[in-house]
């Protein structure tokens, strides 16, 4: 039973999960052809076994998904965002205990982020293809190719979790893997807000902020009609014509079809319901009128303070064998000098500031920006920089 197409092998599969107390999963979907991504296949790994779940022949994993929300049950994944992202879409459900073994790599030297096929190889010395890679997972009946390719990208997922917590563990940081995976198990974490989807616009920076609201109120409508019918949003109407219509904004339907890409059929379809979009943001009062978002460059001096700080990170997480990236962006370091300069960092609401990152790397920063002393030597060696700071400081990097 590789591949699970009845409601009592289901149940089957889910009764063995209970009974493992874990199981590995991962997903097949299609983005490209629908508003919401059509899911092709699920692959479900335990202890036992490795299987295939049809979601063409099941439309309801509801019993499934369920195991994924139970606290009780470890849920092991590979790059898990999108496909919890999906699941919680589907189900309603969030996510309660999950592993990102993209992710816990990152926290043991394998860099962030890296794909699963090089972490199977490096761990487990095991190589397996990619020559489904862009297969079309709605094809029925799959493949001998496709099953074994489907099988493969889940059947070692518990193998490697297993390896990365023997590591994790002997250097006292699987609980930091599990405090960056609760993400996934908190609800406001699926939140959607597409308020601000009309700012990805290609071409909105040059719009005046009336010329933004009609594109806002434009994308909006887009948006709806795209939920309503499951079609891809630009379907509807593509970005060039959305940003010329708010360039500018027509008086009249017929003034739509002068635009150059727009077919007949869409101002037909759709000509009333944009002429209402291109009146909403036109007629909008001029004081709630979106703005394009400042991007003021940060002062030459705090520039430089940042590439400080990215140097001292850096050096810190070559010495811990930790990705830097999983640590703090370079924007997040201009944020952080910038409410040290305003007095206004909160401990609480800064991730750098909080947990695994605060303790191996954050407050060293904060250190620095009140003034402790540093100083870093290139040396032959490895690690290849020294680095001392002020005897009041904690020294994170091994001297």
């Amino acid at each position: 039973m590789s591949i699970v197409t009845s409601r009592k092998q289901l149940e089957e599969v889910c009764s063995e999960i209970d009974q493992c107390g874990r199981f590995g999963m991962d997903l097949e979907f299609i983005p490209e052809r629908t508003y919401d991504p059509e899911l092709c296949l699920v692959q479900v790994s335990t202890d036992k076994n490795a299987y295939i779940i049809d979601p063409l022949a099941l439309t309801d994993l509801n019993v499934l998904w369920q195991r994924v929300a139970d606290p009780k049950i470890l849920v092991v994944l590979h790059a898990a965002e999108q496909d919890l992202d999906l699941v919680h879409s589907w189900s309603g459900l969030v996510p309660q205990r999950i592993i990102d073994t993209q992710l816990a790599a990152g926290f043991i030297g394998f860099g962030y982020p890296v794909g699963y096929g090089k972490l199977l190889n490096q761990l487990l010395n095991v190589s397996i293809s990619k020559t489904e890679s862009f297969t079309d997972w709605l094809n029925r009946p799959l493949t001998d190719s496709q099953i074994h390719y489907a099988l493969d990208d889940v059947r070692h997922l518990l193998p490697i979790y297993d390896r990365l917590a023997e590591k994790l563990t002997q250097d006292s940081r699987l609980h930091w893997v599990e405090e960056e995976c609760q993400r996934y198990c908190n609800a406001d974490y699926y939140a959607v807000d597409r308020s601000m989807e009309f700012l990805r616009v290609k071409g909105a920076s040059s719009l005046s902020r009336r010329g933004l609201a009609v594109l806002r109120e434009l994308c909006t409508f887009r948006d709806r009609e795209a939920s309503r019918i499951n079609k891809p949003t630009r379907s509807i109407l593509g970005d060039n014509i959305l940003l010329e219509l708010g360039r500018r904004p027509p008086h009249k339907a017929e003034e739509i079809s002068r635009i150059r890409g727009v077919r007949p059929d869409q101002v037909r379809q759709y000509g009333g319901q944009i002429m209402q979009a291109v009146e909403r943001g036109v007629n909008l009062p001029d004081d709630e009128c979106p703005i394009w978002p400042s991007s003021k460059t940060p002062p030459r001096r705090e520039v430089l303070i940042g590439d400080i700080l990215f140097a001292v990170q850096k050096i810190i997480c070559y010495d811990l064998e930790l990705a830097p990236e999983l640590v703090a962006s370079r924007n997040d370091l201009q944020n952080l000098i910038r409410l040290h300069r305003d007095g206004k960092v909160d401990y609480n609401k800064v991730a750098l500031l909080e947990g695994w990152r605060r303790q191996i790397v954050g407050q060293s920063l904060i250190d620095l920006l009140d003034g402790a002393e540093i100083e870093m030597q290139i040396i032959k060696g490895d690690p290849p920089i020294r680095m001392l700071m002020d005897p009041s400081t904690k020294v994170q990097s091994r001297l």
